[in-house]
This record gives C-alpha cells, structure tokens and sequence, in this order.
C-alpha cells in the first residue's frame, strides 16, 4: 500500500467534527445580536446570541456596533452551537446562519478582544466595504 492510498482511506475516516479549512467567501450582509459575554482564560471573549440576519463564517471580520461608544472590528475564531441531534453535546460549523437550528443562536469566540469590550445588546454585523 503506498502513501496515496492511504491517505485516500484516511480522507474518508476524518471525523465529522475535526476542523477543517474554511473556504473565504466574499463578505455577505449578516447581523449578530449579542445576548450574553464570556470571559476565556487566555483573555479572549466567547459572545453568544441570535443571527437575524444572514450567515457569519468562520474567520470572518465583523464590525462590532455596540450600543454605547465607537465601532470597531473583531474576527471571529470559532462558532459553538448545541448539538440538535445529540442533547448536552456541541458542535462547530463553519458558518452561523439566522435559519440555522436553535433558531440562530450560537456563541463565537472572538480572540483580541476581552469580555469588556463586548456587552448584552450589541450587534456584529459585516464590515463596510469603503
């Protein structure tokens, strides 16, 4: 067996939930309201809440408007959202969709930022292209 075919037969074991490389998209109109914010121990922020409007991908830029004080821009790292076939386990898509399961709620890990910068109320929407 040569190295071709195995990795052929290793490509079709990778585990559903194994990250894989995320195909960039052109920046499509989306709207993330954020309900709640965490603090991680590396100091980075989890927020969680609502798309209503759209899909956010992973690695994507985002413009955070919040309700009191100036925009500014944060990339999100990592989407979380409940399992809906498996209760009390997690999943990671690539994408966060406002016609997603759980009615678009989801949490995203946004690093370079702290849980102060972010707060219940506030929105991530697609950055402006100038």
């Amino acid at each position: 067996m040569g190295l071709l075919s195995f990795l052929k037969r290793s490509e079709k074991k990778l585990r559903p939930d194994c990250p894989r490389p995320v195909e960039r998209r052109p920046e499509e109109p989306f709207r993330f309201q954020i309900e709640d914010v965490f603090a991680m121990r590396d100091g980075s922020a989890v927020v969680a809440g609502q798309m209503t409007l759209g899909q956010l991908h992973r690695g994507s830029s985002a413009l955070c408007v919040p309700i009191q004080g100036n925009p500014f821009s944060c990339t999100v790292d990592a989407i979380e959202q409940p399992d809906p076939k498996s209760w009390g386990e997690f999943i990671h898509p690539d994408a966060a969709r406002a016609d997603g399961p759980w009615n678009g709620h989801y949490s995203l890990h946004i690093p370079g930022r702290g849980k102060a910068d972010f707060h219940p109320g506030d929105r991530l929407e697609a950055r402006r292209q100038p």
